[in-house]
């Protein structure tokens, strides 16, 4: 009995505030919100692009919300089960499979769980303008996680006049690419396939097909060597061995800032090169990354979506997880 209520003592209680403030929250479906996203006469702010985070990340967790208009509490209520997963909480009594599927997809639900992050970063693809015609629209998402910036690469597809889009994401994850294939077979948005996006014979799926747009969100954070994770090696095989798919095709990021430290060596990668050095003087992949553009903007990694911050609640924003 003793050691039950200390562990009762332990318990964290429910958060007070809703994950976004009642002002800002819209009483749509997701699908609403998207629908005036993808008209271009409709400016992409704060507001919507929150809501979009939101309910997608309820619509992963329960697939086939996003055709139902949620209470805001009971999206707060899952944000705090999910930043709770690990810990006793109050919320998380008897939700055994749900605090299971909350482990399970972890990782991808972090990158998107960093709300002002995410939303700067939807907001830069589906603003983008695309550089060649011809339908239909054709998008690469590489570690797509949760699907999140196929989402975007929708809007944009929309919002630029294109009628019809084929998008694919690639991730490593088996699990997490099964759900993130049920959630945007839901809603019409492509399919995400298990395979090593460093691998030039992993893009059979192309065909001859020019891109009109990639995402490759497998840039490791501030501070941590480039070889951590897959950003410039993918980077090398898709500019150097799928040019006839690459060449004219958007990028997230636009640009990569990187050094051998903040201040040593500072260069900027972009597609113009593949993402790699010109002058190889030193090890590309033992630099680090510093910054990346965003609508034409520069932006330190640490600064990314700072503009959106004061669309969290406060209480939330020690609690929610970074993208980097």
């Amino acid at each position: 009995m003793i050691k039950r209520s200390s562990l009762r003592l332990l318990q964290r209680p429910a958060m007070e505030e809703t994950v976004l403030p009642e002002e800002i929250y819209r009483r749509t479906s997701l699908n609403e919100d998207i629908a005036e996203a993808s008209n271009p006469a409709v400016e992409l702010d704060g507001p919507l692009l929150m809501n979009i985070m939101v309910k997608f990340f309820h619509a992963y967790v329960y697939p086939g919300s996003h055709e139902q208009v949620l209470e805001l509490g009971d999206v707060s209520l899952l944000f705090d089960r999910f930043v709770h997963r690990r810990l006793g909480s109050d919320v998380l009594e008897n939700c055994l499979e749900l605090r299971k599927q909350l482990l399970s997809y972890g990782f991808a639900l972090c990158m998107l769980a960093d709300l002002p992050k995410s939303v700067h970063i939807f907001k830069a693809i589906a603003e983008a303008e695309t550089q060649l015609d011809g339908e239909p629209f054709t998008g690469l998402d590489i570690g797509s996680g949760t699907g999140i910036l196929m989402l975007a690469m929708d809007v944009q597809a929309k919002r630029n006049g294109f009628e019809n889009t084929s998008l694919v994401g690639i991730e490593r994850n088996q699990i997490v690419a099964e759900r993130t294939n049920e959630v945007l077979g839901n809603m019409g948005l492509g399919n995400v396939i298990v395979a090593d996006a460093k691998k030039k014979d992993s893009y059979g799926f192309l065909e001859g097909r020019k891109l009109h747009y990639i995402c490759n969100e497998t840039l490791p954070g501030a501070g941590r060597s480039l070889w951590k994770e897959d950003f410039i090696f993918i980077s090398k095989t898709l500019f150097d061995g799928l040019e006839e798919h690459t060449a004219d095709a958007g990028c997230f990021p636009e640009a990569v800032l990187v050094g051998r430290s903040p201040e040593e060596m500072l260069t900027v990668l972009d597609s113009s090169t593949g993402f790699q050095l010109r002058d190889e003087k030193y090890p590309l992949r033992l630099m680090k990354p510093y910054g990346i553009s965003l609508s034409g903007d520069m932006t330190g990694l640490e600064d990314v979506g700072q503009a959106y911050e004061d669309l969290v609640p406060s209480s939330w924003k020690t609690v929610l997880t970074r993208r980097w």
